[in-house]
């Protein structure tokens, strides 16, 4: 395969069919006339269609109607970066479209409207570029928003009618961390001294340190749990009594159980003689001496506990499995007793019959003590916590959707508040459906009944629609509540609310792939063929339509290549030799992960060295063609973080590759975090040696030569502390970090923000060095997040209690939330990512080498049964009917939510796609696990390539791949297509800019003295107030008629509790003297303007930034007022104060260039008088003349 250099890679024919029904899907779509439900393919285009709709909702209809109001829209989103992408790309089309010549506004509304441009009128240009401005001032902004958010903005409207408090404040998950652990650490004591026999009964099933863990899980089932309490409290029936009916387990206890079983219907009577029987035959086995002696043990006055277990391990093996041989010798299979009581090949003897029996009974009923013993302890620690919440006005995530919930559907005021939302709500677009819980389709539910059946209809002609878009194969966040037989019963509801309303319901279907290269779209059929979802009992309908199972290509003739790598296996002498001092999660040099990620860097490495190229397209002409491969269009994908995922990122930075690190990370493990942490550690406790070592040799200090710096500073001290020696050092090579350390004591008092922002923004050297320059200059760019969001955190802590860097510290050093980072929009670094948090994103070029291990099931030990009973299983071994059943099914969901994860990674990719692996150690034939997604890329691409799979214990020996191999531009020419040569003028030193003052006010611009007056003396402060009430009054009243001045005023003025009685009739008195005067009646008619901000450039180098008391600007003149208290005024122009005359002459020569054609007059209006002083153009300008303004 050979391509030019210059290729252009055309795309799908416009004319093609798939093109065309794709153009026909999205439209249908996209028309704001009618709901629809889409369910679209990964890279179809489900943004670019949302958005779509929302602006064409916006515009003008074809029939003139007006488009909807920008506030009646309601866009909810899965994330915040979803809704922020959105309201960005919306925004710039209609900012576009605001500025866009009409032929090329034509242009854009017929491409999306599918109207002829020269439809579109001179008025639905003009209303098409207005929505920018109107969408701008929306009170409250667009709606596009998370659920979350959504849910805050309607609780903070109606709080009381939620029942909770006004003001309520949204806690993050450290905050509601801390708030559980501090709940559940308190209950646990109460309950221990309360529910002896709950903490015991648990405790058996758990071990002692596994209570905490197990009521630790409780937090994340705390709605059903909540449900199931409310259940409680309705029904008559106690707890006990519906566990046991869910776990179908019968009355009584276990330990009575047992004591019928090994007690009351034993066959004591017929084994006691057998005993003596089974060890004295002559030919007697050593398990022919073991079945003696358990029935000697079972039929003694030992334990019933003891008994029994004794008793039980005859029939089981070690592992707890039934055992598949007779527990006797071959001497006594021709007995006439012995086979009937415990023979297991053939005929089942009795007493392996009873015991059996016994054995399911007794796991029902230990499942049902266990969970009610759980229950009994939980169910209180879950309503503590969220009474504590209640007491702090709280609310967490899971919060605001239950309450909100709750308030649209079971509340006494429903009704109500749905009658208030419904009135200004007319669409709702509800964005990536399949990840939506049931909880939230409740609330969004509730919404879109009431307006498609409330008043709200009748009052508005506007029709009233939903929107619904999805991929039912990538929702992958069942841990967040998403369910996928809930998104399917939702699909259907909405059909048969649309065939109520019109003859059938929109549903377009979006199969056309504009993202991937055909060889990535062809693979990954391929593998969702091979590797079909399992089957489960709980699916009511097929994961996703059969007609979606294939990927149509827009980019047809555009290759790519897909590889899968051979497994990176084990080595002879992987395994390092032992030494303790090697941390315990020490990943050895040589195994098969880090050679893994070695291997994955070195490909990286050459990929961009050599020029290898993607495809790429010109915004501007919509044209493809191939460029070099850059750092940013590499995104390596992970399933989970940990050692692979660490790899990856050390050997990408080994080889001076650009990379943007973790996309989460803890605090604490950032390195720049610890250098800040230090400066606190040592400032609470000075005689730190080691923090102080650490902080000299760090960035802020910088002293990195231990035998010129550390050394002599800590040798031969005595008793002395380090600090004592650098404090007592005169050497000038420790003079400067001295003081670094000195200014931090200094500071000791401060709050954790401001002690931290000090060090971190002022500067640390005579360079001007700032603490955040040297961690930069040190640590590098990613270290900038994770201090930022150390220092948002010290700021909070600063604000929700007394500052304290003891106590922060405590905070931060026990924080193991995790730091999320923005990695979707890439800046020419290589992205290395979970799976999960790829979700919305793609690369041209992708890399999945996470893919051996097998699929990790949740490990929660609590089950809900089909009518919502909380159910605890201890493990898996201990699982009766009910609970195996429902571990069984819950595994098969997490195998199809795997599945689809894979589908989801596969489909990031748009031109090259690396699949590769590490041995795991699950299977050693293979090296992958049989549920693993190397072992379905591996049947797919084998079926692709017409190789055979290897057979059972063979193993790939080289890189099997699709699409032709990797075409490379020569890096001269990829660097000469990068850009242009330099201007000449790059190595020139800019010219020197003239100095530009910071903004002053015109009163300030006279440096004569002032009269003396003290600024703190009781006669200032009131001729200050006083003038500033009747600027207030002059500048309010004359909006009203002159008969509701006087009352206006007296209102106003009653807030100024401090003003006599008579100071109060004064200044109105004056106030209403100046307005009323008719020689004024001209300056406070309804032409004039109050308070005119003006701001502009006097001379060359000076702002000026003042407020014109009046303006007053008439066809040919401009008059500018300003008003003046002084006592006594003075009559003429020639006794005006020079800063007045300044003053005004700054806004006389700005106010001239704004209006060049008129004539513009000042004049100053004196209320002592009152009287008006006009002030010559001839006085004004020499007031200018000797100020450095650059004239």
């Amino acid at each position: 395969m050979s391509h030019s250099i210059d290729q252009i890679g055309p795309v799908a024919s416009p004319d093609s069919l798939a093109f065309t029904a794709a153009i026909g899907a999205q439209a249908i779509a996209a028309n704001p006339e009618r709901s629809a439900w889409v369910e679209a393919n990964a890279g179809s285009g489900k943004t670019k269609v949302l958005i779509d709709r929302v602006a064409r909702l916006l515009l003008t209809r074809p029939d003139g109607r007006k488009g909807a109001p920008p506030d009646s829209i309601l866009c909810v989103t899965y994330t915040k970066a979803a809704a922020n992408e959105m309201l960005s790309r919306l925004f710039a089309t209609l900012g576009d479209w605001s500025i866009a010549s009409d032929e090329t506004l034509r242009k854009n509304l017929s491409r999306l409207e599918g109207r002829r441009p020269s439809d579109y009128s001179a008025e639905d240009l003009r209303d098409a570029r207005t929505l920018f401005a109107r969408a701008l001032e929306t009170p409250g902004g667009l709606r596009i928003e998370t659920i979350h958010a959504f849910c805050a903005r309607i609780l903070r409207r109606f709080p009381l009618e939620a029942g909770i408090a006004p003001g309520f404040k949204e806690i993050e998950d450290r905050e509601a961390d801390e708030l559980w652990q501090a709940v559940l650490n308190f209950e646990i004591e109460r309950a221990a001294a309360e529910h002896e026999e709950a903490v015991i009964t648990l405790s058996r099933a758990t071990g002692g340190r596994g209570i905490k863990a197990a009521l630790e899980t409780l937090r994340f089932q705390r709605e059903p749990l909540l449900a199931f309490s409310r259940r409680l409290r309705d029904s008559a029936a106690p707890m006990s009594a519906l566990i046991r009916e869910a776990m179908g387990a019968l009355e009584g206890s276990s330990e009575a159980l047992i004591e019928e079983t090994i007690g009351a219907a034993f066959p004591r009577a017929e084994l006691v003689p057998l005993a003596d029987v089974i060890s004295g035959h002559p030919k007697a086995t050593g398990k022919d001496h073991k079945l003696a002696e358990a029935i000697r043990f079972a039929c003694s006055e030992a334990p019933a506990l003891d008994r029994w277990a004794v008793w039980l391990r005859v029939f089981t093996t070690a592992s707890g499995d039934w055992a598949k041989s007779n527990p006797y010798g071959a001497c006594h299979k021709d007995d006439a007793v012995i086979p009937d009581l415990f023979q297991v090949k053939g005929a089942e003897g009795r007493e392996i019959t009873r015991i059996k029996a016994a054995h399911t009974a007794l796991k029902s009923i230990e499942a049902a003590e266990r969970s009610e013993a759980l229950l009994t302890l939980g169910l209180p620690i879950v309503a503590a916590y969220q009474s504590e919440k209640r007491k702090r006005a709280a609310l967490d995530f899971d919060d605001l959707i239950e309450q909100t919930r709750r308030l649209l559907t079971v509340s006494n005021a429903a009704q109500w508040v749905l009658y208030k939302l419904d009135g200004g709500l007319t669409h709702i677009l509800l964005d990536e459906a399949q990840d939506t819980s049931p909880r939230q389709w409740d609330l969004i539910n509730a919404l879109v009944e009431e307006f498609q059946a409330g008043q709200g209809r009748e009052r508005s002609a506007e029709p009233r629609t939903q929107f619904v878009v999805g991929d039912p194969k990538q929702s992958i966040y069942s841990f967040q509540g998403a369910d996928q037989e809930q998104f399917e019963r939702e699909r259907r509801g909405f059909i048969q609310r649309e065939e109520a309303l019109h003859s059938a319901a929109q549903l377009p279907e979006m199969v056309m792939s504009f993202r991937s290269s055909p060889e990535v779209l062809t693979f990954v059929d391929k593998v969702r063929e091979l590797a079909p979802l399992p089957d489960a009992t709980t699916d009511a309908a097929p994961p996703f339509d059969a007609n979606l199972s294939r990927h149509e290509p827009r980019r047809a003739n555009q290759p790519g290549r897909v590889e899968l790598w051979p497994l990176i296996t084990r080595e002879n002498g992987d395994a390092e030799p032992d030494d303790p001092w090697l941390p315990v999660d020490h990943v050895p040099e040589n195994a098969p992960t880090r050679r893994l990620a070695e291997a994955i860097a070195k490909t990286v490495r050459q990929a961009i060295d050599q020029g290898e190229t993607i495809w790429r397209e010109d915004r501007a002409t919509r044209e493809w063609s191939r460029s070099p491969l850059e750092p940013q269009d590499i995104l390596i994908l992970v399933r989970q973080r940990g050692p692979l995922f660490n790899a990856i990122i050390e050997n990408l930075k080994k080889l001076n590759l650009p990379v943007a690190g973790a996309d989460r990370l803890k605090l604490l493990d950032v390195l720049g975090v610890q250098d800040c942490l230090n400066l606190l550690r040592f400032t609470l406790q000075p005689g730190d040696d080691l923090t102080l070592a650490e902080i000299l040799r760090g960035p802020f200090c910088g002293l990195i030569n231990d035998d010129h710096h550390l050394f002599p500073l800590a040798h031969d001290r005595g008793d002395a502390s380090l600090w004592e020696r650098l404090s007592a050092s005169t050497d000038p090579v420790f003079a400067q970090a001295r003081a670094f350390c000195q200014g931090l004591l200094d500071h000791a008092g401060s709050g954790v923000h401001a002690f931290l922002a000090r060090t971190l923004y002022e500067a640390i050297d005579p360079e001007g060095t700032t603490g955040f320059d040297r961690l930069v200059q040190r640590l590098g760019e990613p270290v900038r997040d994770p201090v930022r969001a150390l220092l948002a955190k010290a700021l909070r802590h600063d604000m929700a209690a007394p500052a304290s860097l003891q106590r922060f510290l405590e905070e931060i050093e026990a924080d193991e939330s995790d730091l999320k980072r923005d990695l979707g929009e890439p800046e020419r670094e290589i992205r290395v990512m979970t799976v999960h948090g790829a979700k919305g994103l793609q690369a041209p070029f992708v890399i999945l080498p996470d893919t051996t291990a097998a699929t990790k099931t949740n490990d929660s030990p609590i089950f809900l049964s089909a009518d919502g009973v909380p159910l605890h299983s201890g493990s898996k071994g201990s699982d009766n009917a009910v609970l195996a059943e429902l571990r069984a099914l819950r595994d098969a969901a997490a195998e199809r939510e795997s599945r689809r994860l894979l589908y989801v990674a596969l489909t990031r990719a748009q031109d090259r796609l690396i699949i590769c692996g590490a041995e795991s150690g699950q299977n050693k034939k293979t090296g992958y696990a049989k549920s693993s997604w190397y072992r379905w890329c591996q049947m797919a691409m084998c079926d692709l390539t017409a190789n055979a799979p290897p057979e059972d214990g063979e193993r790939l020996d080289s890189v099997l791949a699709i699409g032709g191999d990797p075409i490379c531009l020569p890096r001269k020419i990829a660097s000469d297509r990068q850009g242009t040569a330099a201007p000449s003028w790059i190595s020139q030193p800019a010219p020197t800019e003239a100095p530009l003052m910071a903004p002053l006010s015109p009163s300030r611009l006279d440096a004569s003295p002032a009269i003396t007056i003290s600024p703190f003396g009781e006669k200032r402060r009131e001729r200050l107030r006083r003038g500033r009430l009747i600027h207030d009054l002059l500048q309010r009243l004359p909006l009203l008629s002159i008969a509701d001045r006087q009352a206006a005023a007296e209102r106003f003025l009653a807030a100024e509790d401090t003003l006599s009685q008579e100071q109060v009739s004064e200044i109105i008195s004056v106030s209403l003297k100046t307005l009323n005067d008719p020689q004024f009646a001209d300056i406070f008619s309804p032409a004039g303007r109050s308070e005119v901000p003006v701001v502009g450039k006097l001379g060359e180098n000076q702002i000026i930034n003042g407020r014109v008391d009046r303006l007053l600007v008439s066809d040919t003149k401009v008059l500018i007022i300003d008003y003046k208290t002084d006592q006594p005024a003075p009559t003429q122009a020639s006794d005006v104060s020079s800063a007045y005359l300044k003053q005004m002459a700054a806004y006389q020569a700005i106010l001239s260039q704004i209006y060049p054609d008129k004539a513009v007059e000042c004049a100053l209006l004196y209320t002592d008088g009152p009287h008006l002083v006009g002030l010559p153009d001839v006085l004004l300008s020499e007031s200018l003349k000797g100020l450095n303004i650059g004239v």
